[in-house]
């Protein structure tokens, strides 16, 4: 999938702006629900790893798992940074629905995209696209929160 258009504070949809940081997330629950975990990795824009981390969330859905990782993540991007940011995620039901593409049936679920438009207001520009699995930035988020669930015993 191609980009999305980014979110900027001034209106205008940026797609040329070079992003400060690479941020990717992920969530999982095992069992629906389950427990589950989260995790992030940010990245400058030479491939450096800023920053990683991941830590256990308690039961959860796997989606609300994907929307509390990205709610961490873009907290912590946006203590690096209020410029550019480029979120990935492996989730294809957030990532369109943070974009407006699919609607959000589920009240709990517009409480995090509200959260996260908030969250977000900080930012120059905000973009947030659907990569594949097989991403080497998620495959390094995933396997961190595989560890920390594995880590917790679940």
């Amino acid at each position: 999938m191609g980009d999305i258009p980014s979110h900027r504070r001034d209106g205008l949809t940026a797609l040329s702006d070079s992003p400060r940081i690479l941020v990717y997330t992920d969530g999982a629950a095992r069992g629906n629900p389950g427990p589950a975990a989260i995790g992030y990795a940010l990245f400058d824009p030479h491939g450096t790893c800023l920053e990683k981390n991941g830590r256990y969330i308690g039961p959860h859905t796997n989606n609300e798992a994907e929307y509390e990782a990205l709610l961490w993540a873009i907290e912590r991007a946006g203590d690096h940074t209020r410029e550019v940011v480029k979120f990935h995620s492996d989730s294809e039901l957030v990532v369109h629905q943070v974009n407006g593409v699919y609607r959000v049936k589920k009240d709990h679920l517009r409480e995090y995209i509200e959260r996260i438009q908030k969250a977000v207001r900080g930012f120059e520009s905000f973009r947030l696209i659907h990569v594949p699995r097989d991403n080497s930035g998620i495959q390094l988020v995933d396997d961190i929160v595989n560890k920390v669930l594995d880590d917790e015993g679940k």
